[in-house]
């Protein structure tokens, strides 16, 4: 399989919910890039749909709408319960928004494969 990422995803550590979407759903960020994240979510969300996220990162609030690129239901028997798993693309409205995120990022451990 061809790797299509831009940027390369790095594992978020932490368990339990990190974030919410929507304003009230809860969110457990599995990995995260320059351009998009993967949740761990107890409900389905609509590919192609625009959700605000809010999630806290060891050190960065991240704040930023979200568009679903898939989401497909997961069973996970280390997080009981979420349900469903979604890839999101960061739709970033502030260029500093960004590179905040992406100086996070240089500062993480081994990008996952």
């Amino acid at each position: 399989m061809v790797e299509r990422r831009r940027s390369p995803r790095v594992p978020v550590d932490g368990g339990g919910s990190s974030g919410v979407v929507r304003g009230a759903c809860p969110a457990c960020l599995r990995d995260l890039s320059a351009g998009g994240l993967r949740l761990g979510l107890p409900v389905p969300l609509e590919p192609g749909s625009v959700h605000s996220l809010t999630a806290f990162l060891g050190g960065l609030a991240l704040t930023a709408p979200v568009r679903i690129t898939r989401c497909r239901p997961e069973e996970r028997a280390d997080e009981p319960g979420t349900g469903w798993e979604a890839g999101a693309e960061l739709l970033f409205r502030d260029g500093a928004d960004a590179a905040t995120l992406r100086r996070w990022l240089d500062g993480r451990r081994t990008p996952v494969a």
